[in-house]
């Protein structure tokens, strides 16, 4: 019980934390600060299943209590919009997957930035073509998207498609993963910017059936994320 108080209040004290300051200069920007911008956003705001392949069936459900942190590699640009110079985003979120019939799964979350303000959401359905047997790893594809509010006029959205594989070693469930996202970025003043970003991750599911306990490394485009998740799966 004490190791899963460790995990859970951090990301508990996250959720209860006060928005920060808007992007109160944005018009400050140029156009190229504002594609750096985007890039950065996109890449903390975008998709984190932070769950394996393998399907949950028709009655099982995985929800938890989430924390992203993604690494800022334009810190200055942050500073000139307003917001104080940002090295790192850290995004919590509530997460909840359900499983539904012929191996599919729904999930979908709702967080924000304490750092930012405004608030996020997300949702995904991820398929499974292959499920985890005691000879085969599950495999499945995940679509996703995302969309930012109370960002001011900053609008950011992701589409996203990615390709994964789980294997379960009795509570412990190993994943990888790679896709391509897209995101646009959108703001008053400013042409809008849509591009793709390559990412790849992998993660580690660890269930000891009264808590669940998940983690995972991204790479999108130049950007490091970095997320874990507390809760239960059945």
């Amino acid at each position: 019980m004490r190791y899963t108080k460790t995990w859970l209040a951090p990301l508990l004290a996250a959720l209860s934390m006060p928005a920060a300051a808007d992007l109160t200069n944005l018009n400050a920007l140029t156009q190229d600060q504002f594609r750096k911008l985007s890039e950065d956003l996109g890449a903390a705001f975008s998709y984190k299943g932070v769950t394996p392949a393998t399907s949950l069936g028709p009655w099982g459900f995985d929800l938890g209590v989430e924390m992203t942190a993604t690494d800022m590699r334009n810190s200055d640009v942050f500073r000139a919009a307003g917001s104080g110079s940002v090295d790192r985003l850290f995004v919590p979120k509530v997460h909840l997957n359900k499983g539904l019939w012929t191996g599919s799964d729904i999930g979908g979350f709702y967080g924000g930035s304490s750092e930012l303000g405004g608030s996020l959401w997300g949702v995904s359905l991820r398929q499974a073509f292959i499920e985890d047997t005691a000879t085969s790893p599950a495999f499945a594809g995940r679509l996703s998207g995302t969309r930012t509010t109370d960002l001011g006029s900053l609008k950011v959205t992701s589409l996203a498609a990615d390709l994964m594989l789980s294997k379960r070693l009795t509570i412990v469930t190993p994943y990888v993963g790679a896709g391509i996202v897209r995101v646009e970025s959108k703001a008053t003043g400013f042409d809008s910017e849509t591009f793709n970003q390559g990412r790849y991750f992998g993660g580690l599911n660890v269930n000891l059936g009264i808590i669940n306990l998940a983690a995972e490394a991204e790479r999108m485009g130049s950007n490091t994320s970095l997320s874990a998740k507390v809760g239960w799966r059945f």
